[in-house]
């Protein structure tokens, strides 16, 4: 099981410093003080920020105490560090120029591509890649889940009589979420769904309920198709953020290479030996 109290790291964290700095409010609240040197709110929420996915999912109190021991652990660390002018060591100055050097990589970066992604560039490449997508049939369909084909059979029997399928699955379905929705799955596409349901459900036209019960993992489906049609691309504001992010890499790349360009650069081996460049074939001609 996953325990985020052993995932922290101590020290400070190389993505909390490269990340922008943020400004701090007027009411910072001071949660420690080491030796006379505090530690803010602020300093706490830039840290979670920087810390792994999942650890991000763990909920701020759960996580607080121990984060905040690492923080202060680092304060002492530093002090001592200082003490000790770790900061006038040879290994000390070449991190910090590493260190240095990916955040003015970051930094420069940043700021080039900003004005180069734009909304009409991700509107163009949203509708390029809804150009070449292929929609997929779906369908919304309900259904009544039981333990037994007897039950289904059941149920079956008592739809055939004019049984209305909304309230048969509200009372009797084991699904219980689909059930408080009258047995609603809404629109789903063929691959969403196990593949004895998903054949079922495909197969029959709107209206129509299935006959005789469907099997599956999960126990016996008596099913209602509702509709069938054609899926639509998702809307552009949902996947803006990924659109974005694509648009971003692509203008960072085209930056780069422009800068290539205008450089003179030279690519040696591991054996120090000049790396012969290789130029891509031209296309045959028609």
């Amino acid at each position: 099981m996953f325990n985020p109290k052993k995932a922290l790291i101590t020290g400070v964290l190389l993505s909390a410093f490269l990340a922008p700095f943020p400004a701090i409010a007027a009411d910072d609240l001071v949660v420690a003080r080491v030796n006379g040197q505090e530690i803010h709110k602020s300093d706490v929420m830039r840290e979670l920020a920087a810390l792994p996915p999942q650890l991000q999912q763990v909920p701020v109190e759960q996580i607080y105490p121990q984060l905040l021991d690492r923080m202060i652990d680092a304060k002492l660390l530093i002090a001592q560090g200082y003490a000790e002018k770790v900061n006038e060591t040879a290994d000390f100055k070449e991190r910090m120029k590493r260190a240095e050097e990916r955040i003015i990589t970051d930094v420069t970066l940043r700021e080039k591509i900003k004005p180069m992604v734009t909304d009409d560039k991700i509107k163009a490449l949203y509708d390029e890649i809804v150009k070449h997508s292929t929609p997929e049939e779906e369908v919304r369909a309900r259904h009544i889940l039981v333990k037994t084909e007897k039950e289904a059979k059941d149920i079956i029997e008592q739809l055939g009589k004019g049984g209305d399928f909304n309230k048969l699955a509200t009372e009797k379905s084991t699904d219980t979420a689909s059930a408080q929705q009258g047995g609603d799955l809404g629109y789903f596409s063929k691959k969403a769904m196990v593949k004895p349901f998903a054949d079922a459900a495909f197969a029959m036209k709107a209206g129509e309920y299935s006959k005789t019960p469907v099997k599956s993992d999960f126990g016996f489906h008596v099913i209602k198709v509702e509709d069938k049609r054609k899926s639509k691309p998702v809307e552009l504001e949902k996947v803006k953020p990924q659109l974005e992010a694509k648009v971003s890499d692509q203008a960072a790349n085209e930056y780069v290479e422009t800068m290539k360009k205008n450089a003179k650069v030279e690519r040696f081996g591991l054996d120090g030996k000049p790396l012969v460049e290789t130029k891509p074939e031209a296309a045959p001609k028609k």
